[in-house]
């Protein structure tokens, strides 16, 4: 029988709204917990505060008087996080702050950076989930040198498995599961809306939706009918025409009854890592229509589970969902496609083959 083992989970900072990112952490840290291991998951209130603008201090001291005043129950509020799962809130990353264990994991560049200089741990012990490029915030030069550190790199989409080998780094890929209890296909695709057009709604510019928008907007001068679906963590937009129906916050049930009415579904980002929503809607039976941001193209095979335009490209984007309303039989056999592709990244192949690395890892 394998020696139990104790697995710290770094993060870069507390949310209580959905996070893709996020989401992983959580689903690995419960399976490893029901696996008998000891779990721990650190928040820092301050990293990298100097370096932060004024509206993210502002944020961090909110939080840090947050955390001190109530209770810190607001990681479970949208993940159904394990209860044995040892949260912690530091003043930062650095290694007296974090707890003594077998297995570090930094789940970010920021993260990835402290724990490239904690001493006790060996190399062995040292991993780095590497989910997205995070060129973001301080540029792709700042964003690579992390993935030069001497850790143990794991990716979650070929695409960054490249930006890695472009760099002679090693890394192993274990790609993303997408299978939730909540959702599936229920409606087939010959019984939707094909004129029902669903999209993810995010602040961040790299994800497009201002993109999303104008085509939107070009397709319903085109179909009047065309009605569009959006949800998302913040409040609704409020450049939103009243023809856009938007979800704050939707459970399960209700996401999943949402990707079953639209006929389509539309990933607009620039950046993506793997891409979860695109890779969900296939899973519940919509016709994907989107980018060819790097992590999307996990899912998105061109004209074989989706169509795929150039990132930026709202013509190519508007010209795709136009051919998929135009086209039953292509927007049927894409949405066929794409929902048998999809059934392939499980949760449990994602997590036997993570557990195996962390807990056989040579070093």
């Amino acid at each position: 029988m394998m020696k139990k083992k104790h697995i710290v989970f770094l993060l870069p900072e507390y949310y209580e709204t959905p996070i893709g990112g996020y989401r992983v952490v959580f689903e690995y840290s419960n399976r490893l917990v029901a696996d008998g291991n000891d779990v721990s998951i650190v928040y820092p209130y301050f990293l990298y505060f100097a370096k932060s603008s004024i509206k993210r201090k502002l944020k961090m001291v909110f939080f840090f008087f947050y955390y001190l005043f109530f209770k810190r129950m607001g990681v479970t509020k949208w993940f159904p996080l394990d209860k044995r799962i040892d949260n912690k809130f530091v003043l930062n990353l650095s290694e007296e702050n974090v707890p003594s264990a077998d297995i570090f994991v930094a789940t970010a560049m920021e993260t990835a950076n402290f724990l490239a200089k904690y001493v006790k741990p060996d190399y062995s012990q040292k991993f780095y989930l590497i989910q997205a490029l995070e060129d973001w915030q301080w540029g792709r030069e700042v964003a690579l040198a992390t993935w030069k550190l001497r850790l143990n790199k794991i990716v979650i989409s070929s695409w960054l498995q490249s930006i890695s080998q472009s760099l002679n780094e090693q890394s192993v890929l274990i790609e993303n599961g997408i299978d939730r209890t909540e959702l599936k296909r229920i409606i087939s695709s010959q019984q939707r809306d094909k004129y029902t057009i669903m999209m993810l709604y995010h602040k961040q510019k790299l994800k497009g939706c201002a993109e999303g928008l104008k085509a939107l907007e070009i397709l319903k001068l085109k179909y009047p009918m065309l009605k569009s679906i959006w949800f998302g963590c913040p409040d609704r937009p409020s450049n939103l025409p009243d023809w856009i129906d938007y979800f704050k916050l939707p459970n399960e049930v209700l996401l999943n009854e949402l990707y079953n009415q639209s006929g389509i579904f539309i990933g607009t980002s620039y950046s993506e890592g793997f891409g979860l929503t695109v890779g969900e809607a296939m899973l519940c039976g919509c016709a994907v229509a989107c980018t060819d941001a790097g992590g999307y193209l996990t899912m998105a095979k061109n004209r074989e589970t989706a169509l795929v335009s150039s990132i930026g490209d709202i013509e190519g984007l508007v010209e795709n969902i136009v051919e998929l309303i135009e086209d039953d039989e292509l927007r049927y056999k894409i949405s066929e496609a794409g929902y048998n592709f999809v059934q392939q990244f499980t949760w449990n192949k994602a997590y036997d083959k993570f557990h195996k690395y962390l807990i056989e890892n040579p070093g």
